[in-house]
């Protein structure tokens, strides 16, 4: 995770490791991964995004650790990439939905605007040996917390994409080996089907 925020930042990214970029290199060292590639969509200067997502973070994590981080922040746009590990690992939904709240009142407080990602459906679960039982628990996590990112973005009058807008991430190749993280193709995906609704919410907060 990167250190605090300069307060003039125009996009700061909050969530987990696919919001970190992990697997798809950048030339330069580190992540890319869709942060970066959005930000090269949206001109955004490099030095201009702050990208604070952390390995393993669940929602409570972004708001325990993340959130403090970037408290300082005046980003035009913030987005939030989180909740797949919820999913894996179980959350109550009234918690994780108190949770959301929180990132969007900050955007809101900010001045920002917040664009939430859903969580799609990861190929690991085909892979993995688990149980029907088990892999249904966590597909019914992933509507669940869609179902709230989704409920939290309309109450605060925020964006999310619609779920047909991203169908494209079932294909294998957006995915890293390990089914789990995007490849380097899922992540510019991902930015490019978030990319018109960041420049929306850019462009209404234009300074």
């Amino acid at each position: 995770m990167a250190g605090p925020p300069a307060a003039g930042a125009a996009l700061v990214v909050l969530g987990d490791s696919v919001a970190e970029g992990r697997d798809d290199p950048a030339p330069a060292g580190g992540w890319l991964g869709w942060a970066g590639r959005l930000a090269r969509r949206l001109g955004v200067p490099p030095g201009d995004v702050l990208n604070v997502s952390d390995a393993g973070a669940t929602i409570e994590d972004v708001v325990r650790d993340q959130l403090p981080a970037v408290r300082a922040a005046r980003p035009r746009l913030a987005v939030l990439g989180c909740g797949m590990n919820d999913a894996l690992n179980g959350f109550e939904p009234a918690a994780a939905g108190a949770r959301l709240d929180e990132v969007h009142r900050w955007a809101r407080d900010a001045g920002a605007g917040l664009l939430a990602i859903p969580v799609p459906r990861p190929p690991l679960l085909e892979r993995s040996p688990i149980s029907q039982f088990r892999k249904k628990r966590v597909l019914q996590r992933i509507a669940l917390f869609n179902a709230e990112l989704e409920r939290a973005a309309g109450d605060f009058g925020m964006a999310f994409p619609a779920r047909e807008t991203v169908t494209k991430i079932a294909d294998p190749a957006m995915w890293s080996a390990d089914g789990i993280h995007l490849s380097p193709a899922g992540h510019d995906y991902v930015a490019e089907v978030i990319a018109h609704l960041a420049a929306e919410l850019l462009g209404e907060r234009a300074t």
